[in-house]
């Protein structure tokens, strides 16, 4: 069994014009982390997964967040509001799709990790979004990818 690396962590990951990223990424409720200022530990995680440019969303308690959501139809006023700033965000930088990659725990060893992918219209955030939900019973995950299109 391998250590923790780190957790509770999320990540965007998508293709643009560097430019257009800088000035675009404050409309974010969370702290936002550029590439360079993403831990190495991290970037090596996730390499794999990662396309052209990735930001960190910085907020330990996000992962608690989608974890204590009872009902999908009902999602929290921070998953509301991250649906929204990723729509404002890809309509600014001119994406069609992304990645939101939500880490709760991440092994040394990558294989040991529990990893659901799924690809969803924006429309199918939220229901995306609910495998990680302690009360979701039909998927276990600890770590989720959500290619998402616009």
């Amino acid at each position: 069994m391998s250590y923790v690396i780190f957790d509770c962590s999320q990540f965007l990951t998508f293709s643009c014009d560097e430019a257009e990223l800088k000035n675009e990424v404050a409309q974010f409720g969370m702290k936002v982390l550029l590439k360079e200022e993403i831990a190495i530990k991290k970037l090596t995680y996730l390499s794999p997964l990662l396309e052209e440019k990735v930001i960190e969303l910085f907020d330990q308690e996000f992962v608690g967040v989608i974890e204590d959501w009872k009902e999908e139809e009902n999602p929290p006023i921070e998953l509301v509001n991250l649906r929204e700033e990723i729509t404002d965000f890809c309509s600014a930088i001119n994406i069609k799709s992304l990645k939101l990659i939500i880490i709760s725990c991440a092994s040394e060893n990558i294989e040991e990790d529990t990893i659901v992918s799924k690809e969803v219209q924006i429309d199918q955030f939220y229901e995306g979004l609910f495998v990680l939900s302690k009360w979701n019973l039909k998927e276990v995950a600890d770590n989720l990818i959500l290619a998402i299109n616009l």
